[in-house]
Formats: C-alpha cells, structure tokens, sequence
C-alpha cells in the first residue's frame, strides 16, 4: 500500500500525518516522547552504570525519539530502523527544528529497512557469535497505528522473543501501543503477548491533546524487560536536564488504571505472527465489553501496576485456537448469538472502514431476507432429501416443521416469522423450543445468509435472470442452491454439536 505523507502548518505548530493518522504535533509531542524514551533509557543507565550504551529504535524516522535518547551522554550508539526513506528524510529536513538535528548525529546509523526484518538478521548474528558486546542495551519502538493483519506482526510474540534475544540480559524494551480507553481488548492483548514472550511488563498511559481532539483517545505504552521491573528503580530513575513534560514526581501516575479497564487483562488471547487476533480487537473496539462497565457508575481505587508483579502463569494463558475472522469463527460467534438473543446480532468489522453503521444497515438487510424466507416450504424440500441429511438434522427438522405448523394455525406466515425471530418477552404468542430446535432455526438462517452472499442468485434454487428461458441453465443453479443450503445446515450442525461438545 502507498504511504500517504502530510505535513500541516499551524500557528500553535505543525501536525505530521501518515495515511490520515495523526503522529505527532509539535505543540505536545514533548508528552509523547519523553515517555517513551526517558524512563526506559534512564532505567538502562540504572541498571548498566559503567557501560556505553547501545540503543535500538524501531521506527520514529521523525527523529523526535532519537532526540530524547541522545539527552544522556552515556548514550554511545544508536541503530534506527524506518522502512520509510520519506520520513527520513522529513526527520532531517523539515523536523530538524523540532528533533535537534538529530538525525545527523554521529552516534547515530539509519537503517533504511523493515523492521522485522532487520532484526531477525541481527539475532541470527549475535547467535552465530555469541558476542554481546554489539547486543543493547535498550530497543524502542515507536510504530504507526496497525492497518493491516500484516501490521500487527510488530505486537507479535515472535517480535517480542526477538526483542528479547537482542537485548543484554536485564535490558529494557518500550514500545507505544493502542489506546487503553478506546481498545481496550487490544491494549490488553498486547500486554499479555509481551509477558508470554517471557518479558516482564509495565502498562503506561498519557493524556496527549492532540491525540484526545483527534478523538485517539489516552494512547497508551508498555515497558519491558526480562528482569523486574520495581517501583524502587522507577523512583529513582535519574532525569536529564531540558524536559518539558517529564518529571520524576509525575511519572508514577502513568501506571495507574481504572479497574474496569485492568479487569479485562484476562479476557484477551496472545497475539502470534499468523493470526489475526490483534487485528480483530482493533477493527471490533465498538464491540469490546469494557464499555458497558465504564459506563456502570462504578468508583473502583484503580490498579497500580508499578506495585504488582505480575507474570505470564498469573492470568489465563488463553491462547486462540482458530482465526477469529475465519467464516467458521464469525458462524460459532452468530450461532451463539442466534440461539440466546437474535435481537443483538454482532456483526464483526473484517475492513478498517467498516463502520457500526455498516453494520446496522446490513443487519437491516438479514431482518428483510429472513421475512421473505418461506421456512415451512425450506424445510419440506429439505426433508425430501432426509435420507441424505443425518439422522439428528432430519429428526430436528421434523420437530420444527410439526411446531411450525400449530403455530402457522394462529397467525399468518410473515405474522409468525417475524415473531420467531424476534426475542418476545411474551411466551404465550410464539412457539416453545428445546435448545436443538432453535439451533436449526438459527443455522437454516445463517445457512441462507451466507449462501445469498456468496451466490445470490442460486440460494434459493432461483435460477438466474442472466440466463435466458428456463432451460437446463436454471435446473443447475437450482440444485447448486439446494446443495449449498443442505452443504451449510450440515456444516453448520457440526460446528454448533463441537461447540456444545467444549
């Protein structure tokens, strides 16, 4: 995809934009930085007081991280990779102002160079080797927003355990990540990658202005190391002179976190390389369930992170097992979902513009389709072909069809359709059905509505309206309908039997 640059001249300043996405304004980048940096290069110098020290960044072309890094002196070298020479080369020309120059600093080598990529060739080297003395002794990432399943490889645990073997035993890793307000469940999964990764983890957040008028949200960071991290070493950290935000009385309260947020923690898969599971948290944040406990009044103290330690064995190691925007994952979702409450039918995001009114307009469209589905002749054709079906599918059909047919004797067919499908509190005007009846309702509806996605114009056995007469072109498609209807309830009947086997 093509890397979209935008650099806007205010009077407070500059914005600096990358595919629309806000990265920084000069009037508080400050915040932004310094956070990142400063206590993760601080700790460094801690932790390692004799040493030169060997830092890695991940990102930041810009320059602004650089900047920081190079306040200690006891700095010696510094590696940047940016896969963007554009940026670059904005960071040596139009951010100079803002960035010190950086960039063109001795102490500093660019790498013009992906950074996955990059640093899986390090490793390899200081494997071969086994020298440490070109390892570092911080890496600091400062990535843009992931757009992509492919850009979420840098929150992997492969990313992670390779950020790990690049560092000198007790080194620090800090890495920006996703707002802990608005995705939640990401922020989290990123959390819990990082310590499965065998890492030590402390979660940060700030309140950045630009980034809340930008409606981002608090943007939230993580620090990272193999060895504890403790309060002790944060409360001491030594700061360099010339800070504008940064201050070593402030700097505790960017640990603390809302209950309601923190309890999620344990809710979330890891995140690996050829998943998409960090990518579905992101384009789903409307669907997370945080929001609903936010919104409840409750006044919880919140959780200091800088006190507890808190390892990978300490919270579920829940690991996905299949891909969450798979056909066959977002079917176990619905069929859950159509058996308890039809009437609050997600429908999950799989674009980054897919919005919650797309998917209400969608939904708008399944209310429609399924009131025009004649389920007593669906299932009359369907148990003509019952020797092919198995034996449970047919006897759950044949139950449907005796209850359709007394409940058909009160009310019309569109009358009694709408009432099936919608979640009536009233019992004594729709239909009573055991748990396997209801399953095949729902699963003859989703069969249907991914069979009309597919091929709209064979789901119904309709023929198609491109084919002229009705010849053998339409018996085709007729029964390549049928067979995808049957085709689906079975395929569908045996992921709700697995799930309810679980």
């Amino acid at each position: 995809m093509t890397t979209s640059l935008f650099v806007e001249h205010q009077p407070n300043g500059i914005a600096f934009y990358i595919n629309g996405e806000l990265q920084f304004h000069s009037a508080d980048e400050a915040i932004y930085h310094e956070y990142l940096t400063i206590p993760a290069i601080a700790l460094a110098l801690q932790r390692f007081p004799d040493q030169d020290l060997r830092v890695l960044v991940c990102g930041g072309g810009d320059g602004l991280a650089v900047r920081d890094i190079l306040r200690y002196p006891q700095v010696s070298h510094i590696d940047l990779v940016d896969y963007a020479p554009e940026v670059i080369e904005l960071g040596k020309q139009d951010f100079a102002t803002f960035n010190h120059d950086s960039l063109s600093n001795l102490k500093v080598k660019i790498h013009i160079h992906e950074a996955f990529a990059f640093l899986n060739r390090i490793v390899q080297e200081f494997l071969t080797t086994e020298n440490l003395a070109h390892r570092y002794h911080a890496i600091i990432c400062d990535f843009t927003y992931p757009a992509s399943v492919v850009e979420t490889q840098i929150y992997s645990w492969e990313w992670f355990n390779l950020l790990k073997q690049a560092l000198v035993p007790s080194g620090i890793i800090a890495t920006n990540a996703v707002s802990p307000d608005l995705n939640t469940l990401a922020f989290w999964c990123i959390y819990q990658t990082i310590q499965s990764a065998g890492l030590n983890v402390k979660p940060m957040q700030l309140e950045i202005p630009s980034f809340t008028n930008h409606n981002y949200g608090n943007w939230g960071f993580f620090l990272a190391s193999e060895k504890e991290i403790v309060c002790s070493e944060i409360n001491n950290l030594v700061l360099p002179e010339g800070l504008r935000e940064l201050t070593l009385e402030a700097l505790p309260q960017v640990f603390l976190f809302e209950q309601a947020i923190a309890n999620l923690r344990s809710s979330v898969t890891h995140h690996k390389c050829n998943s998409s599971q960090l990518f579905f948290y992101l384009l789903n944040r409307g669907n997370n369930h945080n929001s609903q406990i936010l919104e409840s009044g409750l006044k919880l103290p919140k959780i200091d992170f800088l006190d507890l330690q808190e390892h990978d064995n300490a919270i579920p190691n829940i690991l996905a097992t299949s891909d969450p925007m798979s056909l066959e994952s977002l079917a176990q979702a619905w069929l859950k979902q159509l058996e308890s409450n039809p009437e609050s039918l997600l429908i999950p995001a799989q674009h980054h513009s897919h919005t919650p009114e797309i998917s209400q307009e969608w939904l708008t469209r399944v209310k429609q389709l399924l009131n025009q589905i004649d389920l007593s002749r669906l299932i009359t054709k369907l148990l003509e072909r019952s020797q092919e079906l198995p034996q449970e599918i047919a006897d759950d059909l044949r139950e449907l069809q005796t209850k359709l047919i007394a409940f058909q004797k009160q009310f019309t067919q569109k009358d009694s359709l709408q009432l099936i499908y919608k979640n009536s509190a009233n019992s004594t005007i729709r239909p009573t059905f055991n748990l396997n009846t209801a399953k095949v309702i729902a699963i003859l509806s989703l069969t249907l509505l991914v069979a009309n996605l597919a091929a709209p114009d064979a789901v119904f056995a309709k023929g198609s309206t491109s084919i002229g007469g009705t010849g053998d072109g339409e018996v085709g498609l007729a029964f390549i309908g049928l067979m995808m209807t049957m085709g689906g309830v079975y395929w569908l009947i045996h992921l709700a039997n697995t799930e309810r086997r679980k």
